[in-house]
């Protein structure tokens, strides 16, 4: 009886420790193909940007598994999107730009990589209901996912997109007339939104489009699609 018991025990230890591998194990497949790293500062010095401390601690923090959701989103809707390796840093530090607030996530021309940073608004921000209301939720996931396609957008425009094929998509846009002082119609910002929408998952599109053009429709998503699917023809290498 007491080596049935002992035999019991030591089942029961065993099963314990394939449960806690399995969950260790299921844990790194979950952003398996992602390349998300943390990151405790900014790895350079940025002009104009300031890095403070946040502190709320984690809860500033973007949900990484809404993160890992998003990209595999954009890779699903655009497959080339995974030949291009994008890496994506989580800063947990705030990041503020003068003149702009915090930022959300940012990425830098000629550095193939999205940077997002812990922030307060993660604690409180507003996302887009059925009937066009905008509404307050807290630590709502819709930030990160929106900013993840928004970043994405800007990388693909830096890696894929010409100044001259830019202007022909902004022309289509009905906006030659774009303002580099002013974000909602900066024509980066404006390119960066318009994928954002046409292309982000559902939570990345809780939040309302927030260009000072209307927002992209079917004739806009035709071109940048032709745009960005040449990266493989010869005029792109």
């Amino acid at each position: 009886m007491r080596g049935q018991r002992k035999t019991a025990k030591n089942m029961g230890w065993a099963l314990c420790l394939l449960l806690a591998v399995t969950v260790i194990y299921s844990s790194s497949l979950a952003y398996a193909g992602v390349n998300l790293t943390e990151l405790e500062r900014m790895p350079a010095a940025v002009p104009g940007l300031r890095a403070e401390t946040a502190l709320y601690g984690p809860a500033e923090l973007p949900p990484q598994d809404v993160i890992v959701e998003e990209v595999r989103h954009l890779e699903t809707k655009l497959p080339f999107l995974a030949a291009q390796e994008i890496p994506v840093y989580l800063v947990r530090e705030r990041c503020f730009l003068p003149g702009v607030g915090w930022l959300a996530g940012c990425t830098f021309p000629g550095e193939k990589a999205v940077y997002l940073f812990a922030s307060p608004q993660y604690r409180s921000y507003t996302y887009r209901v059925k009937n066009g209301v905008a509404r307050l939720k807290r630590y709502a996931p819709y930030l990160a996912a929106y900013t993840v396609a928004h970043e994405f957008g800007h990388i693909l425009r830096y890696q894929l997109v010409s100044e001259e094929e830019l202007n022909q998509y902004l022309t289509l846009r009905g906006t030659n007339q774009t303002r580099e002082d002013e974000w909602a119609s900066n024509a980066e910002e404006i390119f960066a939104e318009d994928f954002r929408w046409l292309f982000g998952s559902e939570k990345a599109r809780q939040v309302p489009y927030l260009s000072s053009v209307k927002p992209p429709g079917e004739k806009e998503r035709e071109l940048l699609l032709k745009l960005l699917r040449e990266e493989d023809s010869p005029g792109k290498k």
